[in-house]
């Protein structure tokens, strides 16, 4: 019952198929999922030599059985010549013969076509083969190469033993466009906050149902919730408790947490239909972190959760994550990073920022928000780090040198002013968990875009569980609410998939006008419904279109066009008059609706 694995692990294209010499390292090498997230951080990495000496000489024996995929396929990280695809197929050993899922290796052909229905060699575009074991729970994840540029591609994957054994859903990607192409348009879905038991996630069932009509996922954070079920959620009624139930903290704790969420259709539809750029906020290790802790814990005994204190556990959601998400491994230093950079063609660079993991100075831990509003304007604070900072800047430089059109800022917390105190009761002013509690490096951040003269910066936010969108503008400089003179670009952040509001359950269409009125820069609020937004971009313009949902409860595509918010090239401002002049239904619009 075991085959003897005779093809190498490596992106191969059609034409070498036949030439293939027998490797059996190489086809764990090829799967990029025993890598360490970071280049620097070996720790985090599974050796691959270990493993291969652990099969002895058993590695060419590979499991002959049928295969399921119960967590379907994803792609993500696309470049213009590559992409990284991902699967994690289980074992179907009905008969006991292989005492579970300790041993043999898998072994898995994936091929990338050009035909989403012929994977022979007639429309194959490149394949390879790659083995997995359980040291990484049999994840996969390769990259294929010379890809061209902004291209529609198909991929699956399958036993090696034959596809009647196994195979896989039929993935959709596109490549990005090389940098100094001239693309007409690009249509980008921006997503956030996806908490397991608060309900459907009818959002990401939105996007897959138009995929064809979009080109890629950007997801900014909190993709899953740590939680106990009950703690911030049940998902009891509604069949949706993550597993383990309970605060997570463990690698096998954090791994469990994912494969609770990918069983999700939607988010398994979505991840099949579209490539994806991921980024975590804090839910992806614990709520509220900063590089030394989060709201529940840190390095003490005091402060260990499970058996695990707090940089143990860091490691542990870290190591899952990269597992589990179709990203890169990224060029680091001492920490760990996931910052990294995009070029879109020329109509733009997108730049994706970590404000929660990196470097980030102590942030609210409820217990001692006072504190943190009193410093919250010190030099010394840093929300990014001082290398994520300067890189950022190197960034923007960039682009600005390439002369392409939008750089846009993908990052996890709301970056501008909002006064929430209508919100709260009067008792909060600014939620300094997000920038404000990093006043003077966003200042740092904005005098550098206004003295370097970066034409059209857009930032890109979620974690607040609402819908926002502002021009930037300078704490103290000189802004008319109205036209939006003075603005030095825009802000764009999304509702939550399913978590709930951050001023409460229901109609809110009064509290959304107050916080308008008081917060001057605030050009549009709604906290009502779940969803995501849509980014258009072209080389005139780029629009937001948001989307949302009212019943979380049920699966559903009753979905609602909330508002459509436009800015034009060279403009640094939001075009008025707001949505189109266009009175929404749900929340609220600026000074600048006239």
């Amino acid at each position: 019952m075991l085959a003897s694995l005779s093809l190498a692990g490596l992106a191969l294209t059609a034409s070498t198929v036949s030439a293939l010499p027998r490797a059996g390292p190489a086809a764990l090498e090829s799967n990029h999922a025993y890598r360490s997230p970071s280049r620097q951080i070996r720790d985090l990495a599974i050796d691959t030599s270990e493993v291969y000496a652990g099969l002895g000489k058993r590695w060419t024996d590979t499991y002959q059985g049928n295969l399921t995929f119960p967590y379907g396929v994803a792609s993500g990280d696309s470049y213009s010549d590559s992409v990284i695809l991902w699967t994690m197929p289980r074992k179907l050993d009905l008969g006991g013969l292989y005492g579970g899922n300790a041993w043999p290796p898998i072994c898995l052909q994936w091929i990338v076509s050009s035909n989403d229905t012929d994977f022979t060699e007639a429309s194959m575009v490149q394949n390879g083969f790659v083995q997995t074991t359980e040291d990484i729970r049999y994840a996969v994840k390769v990259e294929a190469l010379e890809l061209k540029p902004y291209t529609q591609y198909y991929y699956r994957f399958e036993s090696c033993e034959g596809p009647e054994l196994g195979v896989s859903p039929v993935g959709i990607f596109k490549t990005l466009p090389a940098e100094d192409d001239d693309i007409a348009k690009l249509r980008l879905a921006v997503f956030s906050c996806s908490n397991l038991p608060f309900g459907m996630f009818n959002a990401y069932g939105n996007a897959a149902n138009h995929s064809e009509t979009l080109d890629f996922v950007q997801h900014v954070g909190d993709y899953i919730y740590e939680y106990k079920n009950g703690d911030y959620g049940d998902g009891t009624a509604l069949g949706r408790v993550p597993q383990p139930d309970r605060e997570i903290s463990s690698l096998q704790d954090y791994r469990d947490r994912y494969a609770s969420y990918r069983v999700d259709p939607d988010l398994q539809e979505l991840h099949r239909t579209l490539a994806w750029m991921a980024v975590w906020d804090d839910h992806e290790v614990a709520d509220n972190t900063w590089k030394w802790g989060s709201a529940d814990s840190n390095d003490t005994l005091q402060g260990q959760v499970g058996d695990y204190q707090f940089s143990e556990r860091k490691a542990n959601a870290v190591r899952a994550y990269y597992e589990w998400m179709p990203i890169r491994q990224v060029d680091t230093d001492d920490k760990l990073r996931i910052w990294r950079s995009f070029k879109l063609g020329t109509l733009g660079s997108m730049i994706m920022l970590d404000t929660r993991q990196y470097d980030r100075s102590e942030t609210d831990l409820y217990y001692n928000t006072d504190e943190i509003i009193a410093v919250s304007g010190d030099s010394d604070r840093s929300l990014t780090g001082w290398k994520q900072q300067q890189w950022l800047y190197e960034q923007l430089q960039e682009h600005k040198e390439r002369e392409a059109t939008w750089p846009l800022i993908f990052q996890q917390i709301v970056f501008s002013r909002v006064n929430y105190s209508i919100a709260t009761g009067g008792t909060t002013e600014f939620n300094v968990d997000a920038w404000e509690g990093y006043r003077y490096e966003r200042e740092q951040i904005l005098e550098f875009i206004e003295g370097k003269d970066i034409e059209n910066v857009v930032i890109l936010s979620g974690d607040s569980h609402a819908t926002w969108v502002s021009d930037l503008k300078r704490e103290n400089g000189t802004y008319n609410p109205v036209t939006g003179e003075g603005a030095l670009g825009v802000e764009f952040a999304g509702s939550a998939v399913s978590s709930p509001s951050s001023y409460g359950h229901g109609p809110n269409v009064g509290i959304a006008a107050n916080l308008t009125a008081a917060s001057p820069s605030l050009q549009y609020a709604e906290g009502q419904l779940r969803g995501y937004f849509e980014l258009t971009l072209t080389p005139s313009n780029i629009t937001a279109d948001f989307y949302g949902f009212a019943d979380q409860q049920t699966r559903n595509s009753n979905v609602t066009h909330m508002g459509s918010f436009t800015a034009q090239k060279g403009a640094n401002k939001l075009s008025r008059p707001l949505n189109g002049g266009q009175t929404p239904v749900y929340g609220s619009l600026g000074a600048g609706k006239a």
